[in-house]
């Protein structure tokens, strides 16, 4: 038996959290035994079978480990979710990655705050993830910490052109990725 929090629930079968609640209410969905006051849980197979979701057992394994505090799962369990265009529900999950420290989530939550997607606008709080993964040494934080604060960048943040930032960050995501996949290459032939 494996139970998942209403959130889990929500994020991997795209039900609401208040339709989830009024499930429970009239007995579709049953709560696990009381839990001495922490978040409320349902079985996992309960949940996916309200709308005949289907998960693999890599998918269930992540869903689970997201489920229980683990960062790194909670950010993958985020990039499915950005995959599958349920934007608001991926930066959930990219916050609370980013909230226990992981680099990656903060990169990637930085991103949706400079973009606006899944997530109101808001640069300063997408610059402010950014220098908190630059400051923990991520290769890509840093990269786009460094462009950001640079006078290009500036511009291009003040300026309200979101194509034209949203390209230079790209660009310069690609830049990283290549160089890293490189130097990769290079230690992996010597």
């Amino acid at each position: 038996m494996h139970l998942i929090s209403l959130n889990t629930a929500s994020a991997l079968t795209g039900i609401a959290k208040r339709t989830l609640w009024r499930y429970i209410q009239d007995g579709r969905l049953k709560t696990a035994c009381d839990l001495s006051g922490a978040k409320t849980h349902v079985e996992l197979t309960d949940a996916l079978a309200l709308n005949a979701t289907q998960l693999t057992s890599e998918q269930i394994s992540l869903a689970l480990a997201a489920d229980s505090g683990d960062a790194i799962a909670q950010c993958e369990l985020a990039l499915w979710l950005l995959d599958c265009q349920r934007l608001t529900l991926a930066r959930d999950w990219f916050a609370q990655s980013a909230r226990s420290g992981y680099p990656d989530a903060m990169c990637w939550l930085a991103r949706a705050y400079l973009t606006g997607e899944g997530v109101e606008l808001n640069l300063e709080t997408g610059v402010q993830w950014l220098d908190k993964a630059a400051h923990k040494g991520h290769p890509l934080g840093q990269a786009l910490h460094q462009f950001l604060h640079s006078p290009t960048g500036q511009e291009l943040l003040h300026a309200q052109n979101q194509t034209a930032l949203n390209q230079a960050l790209d660009d310069l995501e690609r830049h990283v990725i290549l160089n890293t996949l490189n130097e990769m290459a290079d230690t992996a032939s010597t």
